[in-house]
């Protein structure tokens, strides 16, 4: 209970930057991993996680020694974040437009899986994160984002190749997920 009050002060505090009122279900967070065989994956990478409803299923589904690098930008969310999942995350405090930068610190040249939690983003920060995330996924890597409102979403992913993967009605409000690969 505590996790969804928080959800909501940070949405009454900045609905732009946490664009729900009430963290995502459970059944969305199955949604978002659908379909990825996590046997595979070395490298994830989740964008705005929020209180770590994602991150929770992230760590439920890959093996033990899978890196998970997490950004997340409110400090409400990275005290959260830390309590919960400790150095099973590195957690990492900045945009998602510093992406490609701070994977370069970390050592990271590959990434196999990229969730995100994003809201709309503008101007160069959009731009510097859809590059970054285009650049990993022309690399080989998966890319798995939602959305309440698709026909926006259609306009503000224009140019990149991202296609719809599953629709989960079981999340309030009910949510669609895209993504590439």
């Amino acid at each position: 209970m505590r996790e969804k009050a928080l959800f909501l002060k940070n949405f009454l505090r900045n609905p732009l930057r946490n664009a729900s009122v009430i963290p995502s279900s459970k059944a969305s967070s199955r949604a978002m991993l659908k379909g990825i065989d996590f046997n595979q994956v070395s490298v994830v990478v989740e964008l705005g996680p929020g209180n770590g409803v994602f991150t929770q299923e992230i760590i439920k589904n890959v093996p033990a020694d899978t890196k998970i690098i997490v950004f997340e930008i409110e400090p409400t969310y990275v005290h959260l974040l830390q309590n919960k999942f400790g150095d099973r995350i590195t957690l990492v405090n900045k945009g998602a437009h510093l992406l490609s930068e701070t994977l370069e610190e970390l050592g990271v040249d590959k990434v196999d899986v990229i969730i995100s939690g994003l809201p709309f983003l503008k101007g160069e920060i959009k731009q510097k994160t859809d590059e970054a995330i285009y650049q990993l996924t022309k690399q080989g890597a998966i890319y798995r984002f939602f959305t309440y409102m698709p026909g926006i979403m259609k306009n503000v992913y224009k140019g990149l190749p991202i296609e719809k993967k599953y629709f989960e009605f079981r999340n309030i409000p009910p949510l669609w997920v895209y993504g590439i690969n």
